[in-house]
């Protein structure tokens, strides 16, 4: 299961990759830590604010629970899908920003830092049934314009979910703007519990049935070429604290 992980988190580097026309799914995301003494009445102001302003669309916003990583201890707000036009007709005004302003913030130590991640949707792969409570994300750091190798790497481990219909997601973001920390880009992989991660999916296997014998060792020899570091995070939804679905 690692090995799968470690070969399907990989990742572009964080260019500017804007696209003036079509449909693509960005999230806005924002690491938030607590006050230590907090805790009750930041779950509080953040399930008000977003059931009142972040309920349904594009503005629909989850909160995820940072249980691994150098974010453990913070809470992520997660708006979208979304894209940036979609961000001209945000939620705003004195009603949204009072509320956010005098009764969240207020509850807060430290924000980590805000970032917006779009998929890569020809190199990710999401299931029919598709609404995960837990998430295991990998981020990379990637050397310095490498990353189309990155992307051919990520592109073949897709091919091998895509043809096996495994029943967790594979979702390749990548940074739509420079993301401090070398957080150049990330692979999402949905589960629902953590028994998923002791699962043999005997990934090298099904990746030479598709690819060649020998195929995975040039993968992996290509990865590390690629790939200067990476750090896992595990995320868990809290749903009382997110937006509800209209």
């Amino acid at each position: 299961m690692k090995q799968f992980i470690l070969i399907g988190t990989l990742f572009l580097s964080g260019l500017f990759l804007l696209h003036a026309q079509g449909q693509y799914a960005m999230f806005e995301n924002t690491y938030l830590l607590p006050e230590s003494d907090a805790g009750e009445a930041f779950g509080e102001a953040m399930a008000k604010h977003n059931q009142e302003f972040h309920s349904g669309g594009p503005y629909h916003a989850n909160v995820w629970m940072v249980n691994t990583g150098q974010y453990a201890g913070y809470f992520v707000w997660s708006m979208g899908p979304c894209t940036f036009t979609h961000l001209d007709s945000r939620p705003e005004g004195k009603d949204h920003t009072d509320d956010w302003v005098k009764n969240v913030m207020p509850t807060v130590r430290k924000i980590g830092e805000t970032g917006y991640w779009k998929r890569a949707e020809k190199i990710s792969y999401t299931p029919e049934d598709s609404l995960f409570s837990k998430l295991m994300i990998t981020v990379f750091d990637l050397e310095d314009w490498q990353s189309y190798r990155f992307k051919e790497i990520v592109g073949k481990v897709a091919e091998v979910y895509k043809e096996k219909k495994y029943n967790h997601s594979f979702q390749v973001y990548f940074p739509t703007l420079d993301m401090p920390h070398e957080r150049d880009a990330a692979i999402v992989w949905g589960f629902r519990k953590y028994a998923d991660l002791d699962q043999d999916m005997e990934f090298k296997e099904a990746f030479e049935e598709i690819h060649g014998e020998g195929s995975w060792q040039k993968v992996m020899d290509e990865y590390k070429d690629v790939v200067v570091n990476s750090i896992d995070e595990i995320w868990e939804l809290v749903p009382e604290m997110s937006g509800k679905r209209e």
